[in-house]
């Protein structure tokens, strides 16, 4: 077994995902979904201003490994899903994306605009390839998603 990790940081200006590969092979022609819709603190995306999320927002932007990231969907103002597709994430490799994430609690241990780890537990994270049943994963509390991946090269 194989770990494919996805860690939800809280960070200004931008909140941050990193998908680290564990290994020292290689991942390549796969996609994943962050799923916000299951989030303790029912999370969405903020990237604009005025929008669906509380003062501060930032768009859905790549800061590191842009080169294995073929692309992803656009994400619009209060999404709670993004799709990404990789071309090639190699061992020890990682990709860093950026975005605003707010919580939709009332009353939110730190209000709407900081999110707390613990508001992402129960977020999923979805890895897919071409004719391969999907690898799903659950963000924990420490903000952290691990799959488990059955092989290097092509995910499955």
């Amino acid at each position: 077994m194989a770990d494919l990790v996805v860690t939800f940081i809280e960070a200004s200006p931008s909140d941050l995902f990193i998908v680290e590969n564990r290994n020292d092979c290689e991942y390549y022609d796969f996609g994943m979904q962050i799923d916000l819709r299951s989030s303790a603190g029912g999370l969405l995306f903020d990237i604009t201003e005025g929008g669906a999320g509380a003062s501060a927002y930032e768009p859905f932007g790549i800061a590191e490994g842009r080169n294995a990231v073929r692309s992803f969907s656009p994400v619009t103002d209060g999404d709670r899903v993004v799709s990404i597709l990789f071309d090639r994430l190699e061992g020890r490799g990682r990709v860093v994306f950026t975005v605003d994430v707010d919580d939709t609690l009332p009353d939110g241990p730190y209000g709407q605009t900081v999110v707390d780890s613990s508001e992402i537990a129960g977020a999923m994270i979805v890895i897919t390839t071409l004719g391969q049943e999907p690898a799903t994963a659950v963000f924990l509390s420490d903000g952290r998603a691990t799959a488990q991946l059955k092989a290097c090269g092509p995910v499955s």
